[in-house]
């Protein structure tokens, strides 16, 4: 039919491949919509089930809690340092020369006065025995012209010699005692040069150390032995400016050491007037008397001086203490629940983290109170105090579910 015919419609044309891919990339863009749409909700969900449930009870353990109770509150200064010997002594040769004998080790108690080591002496002894024989002649020689001056004292008397022969006699004694003196201080100077081939010790103690061995040549400048006697010790402490004002000598001070089952005390002997260079601050010397032997050289010890003591006193460790602007405040459990409490504190104890701090207002002897910094805590919220073995085996059952 020709196409001029109103009534006549062209047959369907075929689709192309151009059509069928923006065919296939729409559908692509439909589930892909249809994807993240559905990823959202899921992550919508899962947000919504995971909102943590507000907190109502809150279990803390039984040695974060205090009661709060009169006690006797003691100001003190907390200083350390380590123990040297009061008494310590490094022995060395006054003589030079070979060492033949070493009596002693370390570790061995000396008396002073002892022995410890001798050093070939041959030479000394032949100095001694010449000077011997020296002084021997010089008395000889002394004796023979005391005689004649007194022998010849009596002629002149009588006249038979002049009296210029009597003054000739009697400077050749003068000068026979001066060689006899001379012989008697060179004896001296050989005895004593001699006798220190011999090395005694100084002080008593005990043998610390020996760096001589037998066969060695040793002067007077070689380090033989270190003698320390632990009868007492000294313990030097630095103390800041501000502290040092509130030492004074005689005070006692409690110490202890991680070598020592129970502590100890000493007495603060001297105080350095220089404070040190750098740090600024003063040296004060402790004496630690050591009369079990239980104390060693170079333990270290820490302690404190108690500067002031009050009986009666309501205390709480520092770290009980928080601070809202200017005002101080404890979390004090009242009938099972949290309650922020302001107090006014006092004197501290020391300067240490857990020192106990004065409390003058706001508390009262039987009231408990969270002893430690759990951070910031929301009042009125219920308060489970557990056991420590109770709450160390909540914390450890879960790990346990899991396996």
């Amino acid at each position: 039919m020709p196409q001029s015919d109103p009534y006549y419609s062209a047959p369907p044309s075929k689709p192309t491949s151009r059509s069928w891919l923006k065919f296939f990339l729409m559908a692509l863009a439909i589930v892909l919509v249809a994807v993240v749409a559905y990823r959202v909700y899921q992550s919508l969900t899962q947000a919504a089930r995971a909102k943590a449930v507000p907190i109502t009870e809150l279990q803390i353990k039984l040695s974060e809690v205090m009661t709060v109770g009169d006690s006797v509150f003691e100001q003190a200064l907390p200083l350390s340092g380590s123990l040297s010997p009061y008494v310590q002594t490094i022995v060395r040769p006054r003589a030079s020369g070979e060492v033949s004998k070493m009596l002693v080790r370390e570790g061995d108690a000396v008396r002073e006065g002892q022995v410890l080591a001798e050093l070939v002496s041959t030479t000394y002894r032949a100095q001694y025995q010449q000077a011997l024989s020296s002084l021997q002649s010089a008395q000889s020689s002394y004796d023979v012209t005391q005689t004649d001056y007194k022998n010849n004292q009596q002629l002149q008397q009588e006249g038979f010699i002049s009296k210029m022969a009597l003054d000739k006699l009697d400077a050749n004694k003068v000068a026979a005692q001066t060689q006899l003196n001379n012989a008697k201080q060179a004896l001296l100077i050989a005895e004593h040069a001699l006798s220190e081939t011999i090395i005694k010790a100084p002080v008593s103690g005990y043998i610390a150390s020996r760096s001589s061995l037998k066969g060695d040549t040793v002067s007077n400048d070689t380090a033989m032995f270190s003698i320390v006697n632990i009868d007492s010790f000294e313990l030097a402490a630095p103390i800041s400016a501000e502290q040092v004002g509130s030492v004074h000598v005689g005070q006692t001070v409690e110490l202890t050491s991680a070598g020592m089952a129970q502590g100890f005390n000493g007495t603060v002997e001297r105080i350095n007037p220089a404070a040190q260079n750098g740090s600024r601050s003063y040296l004060i010397y402790i004496r630690v008397d050591n009369s079990t032997g239980q104390l060693k050289a170079g333990m270290f010890a820490q302690g404190k001086i108690i500067l002031a003591s009050m009986a009666n006193s309501l205390t709480v460790p520092a770290a009980a203490l928080h601070t809202d602007g200017d005002k101080t405040f404890v979390y004090k459990i009242i009938d099972g629940k949290l309650v922020k409490q302001f107090v006014e504190t006092g004197a501290r104890a020391s300067d240490a983290i857990d020192a106990a701090v004065q409390i003058n207002s706001g508390l009262t002897a039987g009231e408990r109170v969270v002893r430690l910094d759990l951070g910031t805590l929301k009042e009125g919220i219920s308060i489970n105090v557990l056991d420590d073995n109770a709450a160390a085996a909540k914390t450890v059952e879960p790990s346990a579910d899991k396996k």
